[in-house]
């Protein structure tokens, strides 16, 4: 398997991103190709022992910074490591390609390079999301903020299809996103998806769920616009940010509780490595004509590592063509209801 990093990409770029290449390749014995300027990826290459490893460098030295407008970036900064490395992926070089750099900037990127599916209406930002139970997957968390209601019946499909080997589930239940668990909860927006769905429905679709039913584990795959999406991953990484750090100042406050945080501490670790889903932290661009993840931009090495072992998994389990054959599924059931309408 031949996996693509942006190697520049993200805040602590590109000592990070080697590292985590480094760790993926020599576990799996799989090819990492690194797309970055090639003086700074050789000089942390150097600092590990590589031998017998795949570590590949194909040099695009125009970077685009975390606060750069992204679309605009993209397309002025022609070797850019996102284009070089998706078209690596394009050309059949590459199986996937995997960032942690700017999230717009792999977007635009993304559609430029490989297009959208056909019959794919908008492609959706899909990622694993801590629940009570484990994970459930949610989108969209960003790429589209304004919706229409059949892209998100669409996206129910098509992220059923990628939850089945991401959580290891062969019928994921699928809901989504309301103000509410009865049916006719929601803006308008889910109030017609919730018609639709009943008329294109070939998932284990249980309706609607609101956040608390999210977080409890009651559905697998949670549908939404990319606004609210956003807004979700974005409130809970600040919220479970906020509380370990209230429990850490209330716990170092006092000589007694200092003893019991430091016995606690490796309990107080593994619940913030699985509130913030270090292990399935690479989100999936799905609809497009090529496989790409991306990640947290501070992601460091270990982050990097679970990134490119997901991606992995993800071209292993044949997501595209998966999701590609339900597309085509999907388009034949609407030419047959707009046939019986007419």
């Amino acid at each position: 398997m031949k996996l693509v990093l942006d190697a520049m990409g993200g805040d602590f770029a590109p000592a990070e991103t080697v590292a985590g290449a480094v760790q993926y390749a020599r576990e799996g014995n799989h090819t990492v190709i690194l797309v970055g300027d090639k003086t700074a990826i050789r000089q942390e290459l150097e600092k590990y022992d590589t031998a017998g490893l795949d570590l590949p460098i194909v040099h695009a030295p125009d970077a685009v910074a975390m606060d750069e407008q992204p679309a605009m970036a993209v397309r002025r900064k022609k070797n850019n490591p996102m284009v070089v490395g998706m078209k690596l992926v394009r050309d059949g070089h590459a199986d996937a390609f995997c960032s942690v750099g700017n999230t717009g900037a792999v977007l635009t990127a993304g559609h430029m390079v490989f297009r959208r599916m056909r019959g794919v209406y908008r492609s959706v930002l899909t990622v694993a999301f801590p629940n009570a139970k484990g994970f459930h997957v949610c989108g969209d968390v960003g790429a589209n903020t304004d919706c229409k209601p059949e892209w998100l019946v669409q996206w129910a499909h098509m992220l059923a299809i990628y939850a089945k080997p991401l959580l290891d589930i062969q019928e994921p239940r699928v809901a989504f996103l309301a103000n509410g668990e009865e049916v006719g909860k929601g803006n308008q927006l889910i109030k017609t998806a919730q018609v639709l769905m009943a008329q294109r429905n070939h998932l284990n679709y249980i309706g609607v769920v609101e956040p608390k039913e999210m977080m409890a584990g009651q559905a697998d795959v949670v549908v939404t616009d990319g606004f609210t999406g956003n807004m979700i991953v974005k409130q809970s990484e600040a919220v479970a940010n906020f509380i370990f750090q209230t429990l850490k100042e209330e716990l170092m406050a006092r000589s007694r509780s200092k003893i019991g945080a430091a016995l606690a501490r490796p309990a107080f670790q593994s619940s913030l490595d699985r509130l913030t889903n270090k292990e399935h932290g690479a989100g999936l661009l799905l609809g497009l004509n090529g496989l790409v993840t991306v990640a947290h931009g501070r992601s460091k090495r270990e982050s990097i590592y679970y990134a490119l072992k997901t991606t992995g998994r993800l071209v292993e389990a044949d997501v595209l063509e998966e999701t590609r054959h339900k597309i085509e599924t999907l388009l034949h059931l609407q030419a047959s209801l707009q046939e019986k309408a007419s």
